[in-house]
């Protein structure tokens, strides 16, 4: 998931018209990673990546938790901003830019769907860091674009960028060895700037330089008996992806999670779900811990949609402390916003007073490009 970033305290930086911060790369440095864990790679069969077809069509508290994940290396100093939510009256959510820099190294990139190199390919990019990052379910990540990478277009990037993207796997990798990371990244423009172009043109082996981790908006709270509905459109899948590979998935994670999670998803059809057929295998095995919905527009269904015809039992679940969380594309949230209304209206219930209480729970997590 992209959220436009800046590195502007770690180089020199001047805002480019159209295209957001660049900067000089010539007088900035990176920093060697520290090896915080030494796994040894276990290599086990893991859930596949692909759906069966392919859709070319689809285009598509915080203080405590700080300190939980502040990193044992020596953090770059850069400038604090903030993430952009959604309309509602919350109150905008600052990130310090500060992390672990570390250079990985491709391991795969594969088309999940899409027209292979062009505008709306969605790929799932597998980095090994070997153990130099650590990161938990829920965090993003930053991707440090280079300068002067001919990608054979025939032009050269004169200026560093940075972007955003949630991680897509569990802490230790879709094959839970440790030292690998997933990334499931849309083609968003074919610009030699573009940092989501620059990732699905990676081959095998080539380096990709990461920083962070961020955010802490889609983590789990550690409760085991807790209640999570996400919300996902595009992209906004991969946080949910990672945390729900980590509860009932890896075979390392020792969770015995009690709870609940229900994961709403959009998508055009079918065959464009992204990673349907894992969340199909959990509802397979864990039914009473897990449930999937989808919401497809070919069949004239949204995911505020799907809201509204559970409307009461969402409200009940929220009134008894449940987290919703909504990641993807902004363009939803006006949508879901307004159907949380009608629900609150035909309940009898102020709809900004329950809203504000949520905000003010740390019920209500938002990340949306």
């Amino acid at each position: 998931m992209a959220l436009k970033a800046d590195l502007c305290s770690v180089m020199h930086a001047e805002m480019i018209p159209g295209k957001g911060l660049g900067f000089n790369y010539s007088s900035s440095r990176m920093f060697s990673n520290l090896n915080f864990r030494n796994d040894a790679w276990t290599s086990l069969p893991y859930l596949s990546l692909r759906n069966q077809k392919q859709y070319p069509k689809y285009n598509t508290s915080a203080q405590q938790v700080a300190e939980r994940n502040a990193v044992l290396v020596k953090p770059l100093k850069v400038e604090d901003r903030s993430l952009k939510v959604e309309e509602a009256k919350e109150p905008a959510l600052t990130v310090p830019r500060q992390g672990q820099p570390c250079t990985t190294r491709v391991v795969s990139v594969d088309t999940l769907f899409g027209p292979r190199g062009a505008i709306g390919e969605i790929c799932h990019i597998v980095l090994d860091h070997g153990g130099n990052f650590n990161f938990e379910e829920g965090h993003y990540l930053g991707v440090i674009l280079p300068p002067n990478d001919n990608d054979g277009s025939g032009q050269t990037r004169t200026r560093v960028k940075f972007d955003d993207f949630s991680v897509a796997s569990c802490r230790d990798g879709d094959a839970f060895g440790g030292k690998r990371l997933s990334l499931c990244v849309r083609r968003a423009e074919l610009s030699p700037d573009s940092v989501s172009n620059f990732l699905c043109d990676r081959q095998e082996g080539d380096e990709v330089e990461i920083i962070g981790p961020f955010g802490y908006k889609m983590i789990w709270p550690n409760d085991l008996e807790a209640k999570h509905i996400m919300i996902a459109t595009s992209t906004g899948i991969a946080p949910f992806r990672s945390n729900l590979q980590h509860v009932f998935v890896n075979p390392y994670s020792q969770v015995a999670f009690n709870g609940l999670t229900w994961l709403i998803a959009g998508a055009d059809n079918g065959n464009s779900l992204l990673y349907n057929g894992e969340f199909t295998q959990i509802l397979g095995t864990h039914p009473i811990h897990f449930r999937y919905q989808k919401a497809l527009a070919d069949h004239n269904t949204t995911v505020a949609d799907v809201i509204y015809q559970n409307g009461d039992q969402i409200f009940s679940l929220l009134n008894g402390g449940a987290y919703i969380y909504f990641a993807g594309l902004q363009t939803m949230m006006p949508g879901i916003l307004k159907t949380f209304e009608r629900i609150a209206q035909e309940r009898g219930e102020n709809w900004a007073d329950t809203l504000a209480e949520l905000v003010r729970n740390d019920q209500w997590r938002v990340e949306v490009y």
